[in-house]
């Protein structure tokens, strides 16, 4: 049994505001990764965030968060989903390996995160940004994580941000495929 320091049930992550959802726990085998879908019913109070300047709304009530967590990659990637079936942003937590417990994907954090920031938050154009540098810095000065774990998460983050420019990332092409095709709440 893999001992994972950092794990973190994909299940209970970024859920905090949230009241009520429906939870869909999928494996996608053509892509060796499991999906989550969370379906946001109630908040106890809506989730924002500036982006670009602008004030951006990212968890309320009948917006998504799906999550990708691969089995052969080095992140597990959140969607921010709207209301109005826009994604927000994508992002990707750096993990040193993702595991599957009884069915629920979890993922070792090493605090380095990449966002892919999307038009209908930014009002302007996508981009992307390498977020909590100083989380991980902190991470090795209090011996949490390792020299060869630090240089690793940048190293992920680095091929993450390449398919991003690139627009290789098989998770961000899927675009709301896997939204579509396994929400139960139906919008009007």
């Amino acid at each position: 049994m893999l001992t994972v320091k950092r794990k973190v049930d994909v299940r209970k992550k970024i859920t905090k505001e949230v009241k009520k959802m429906d939870i869909t726990i999928v494996k996608l085998d053509e892509l060796n990764a499991y999906v989550t879908l969370k379906e946001i019913e109630e908040v106890i109070k809506p989730y924002s965030m500036y982006i670009n300047g602008e004030l951006v709304k990212k968890i309320d009530k009948n917006f998504t968060l799906l999550e990708y967590t691969p089995l052969d990659e080095n992140y597990n990637v959140r969607l921010y989903i709207d209301d109005k079936q826009n994604i927000l942003e994508y992002y990707f937590d750096i993990t040193k390996s993702n595991i599957i417990e009884d069915g629920i994907p979890y993922y070792d954090d090493l605090y380095l995160d990449v966002v892919f920031y999307q038009e209908c938050a930014t009002k302007s154009s996508t981009y992307i940004s390498l977020e909590d540098r100083n989380d991980l810095s902190y991470a090795l000065k209090n011996g949490d994580i390792t020299q060869e774990e630090y240089y690793f998460a940048f190293e992920i983050a680095k091929k993450v941000m390449k398919e991003l420019k690139d627009g290789t990332n098989k998770f961000v092409n899927r675009g709301l495929k896997d939204y579509l095709m396994y929400r139960k709440r139906q919008l009007i």
